[in-house]
């Protein structure tokens, strides 16, 4: 039987860390300048080396987080309940994904103010 608890605090958790990414990405968005072509990723020497328009940058992980909450979700419930790895991952998982969307974004701001584009 599948544990509730665990599976309502697992989903508590994942909505709570989308809520968090949207509001970052809400407050970078607004900050960038509507022509804006955010870093999406950069080299080792601190150079963007990919980038995207304002509006992908920056829904770009929370709409990846939530496709991928959605599958772990489906696959906590329809696999082995007793298995705690399923539990574990998305307790962990959320968390893990704002913290580096947060941190994506912020470097994003940073880049496109020493270029100008804010």
């Amino acid at each position: 039987m599948l544990d509730w608890t665990s599976t309502a605090l697992a989903d508590g958790v994942w909505a709570a860390a989308l809520m968090v990414m949207m509001m970052c990405s809400v407050r970078a968005w607004r900050r960038m300048d509507a022509e804006a072509w955010a870093p999406l990723q950069w080299g080792r020497d601190g150079q963007p080396v990919m980038r995207a328009q304002r509006d992908l940058a920056v829904a770009f992980t929370p709409l990846v987080a939530m496709a991928g909450g959605l599958l772990l979700a489906a696959g906590a419930r329809l696999g082995d309940p007793s298995q705690t790895g399923w539990v574990a991952l998305r307790l962990v998982a959320p968390v893990l994904l704002a913290i580096s969307h947060q941190m994506h974004l912020k470097g994003a701001l940073k880049t496109l103010k020493a270029e100008g584009g804010l």
